[in-house]
């Protein structure tokens, strides 16, 4: 149960009136998930998908990946360790 909570990973960008969210955890069979949110701020309305990872490392290279895309979509982490 330790893991679970070890390599959890939460990041938010946000932009004018959009946000974006990436979150690196467990499900409840211990399997991966990169999950990733999206809307616009300051409303409840937005859209979330899953994306299972085979293995944590996967899961950081996709996190990778989206840091990269909202940086060079103009997006600022207000949540999460620096880059």
């Amino acid at each position: 149960m330790e893991s679970q909570f070890k390599h959890w990973v939460q990041l938010r960008w946000e932009k004018e009136t959009r946000y974006y969210e990436a979150r690196l955890h467990q499900d409840l069979w211990g399997e991966w998930v990169l999950t990733k949110i999206w809307g616009r701020r300051g409303t409840a309305i937005g859209q979330a998908r899953n994306y299972p990872c085979v293995t944590l490392e996967e899961g950081f290279n996709r996190l990778a990946e989206v840091r990269k895309r909202r940086k060079q979509r103009g997006y600022q982490l207000v949540l999460g360790p620096p880059e």
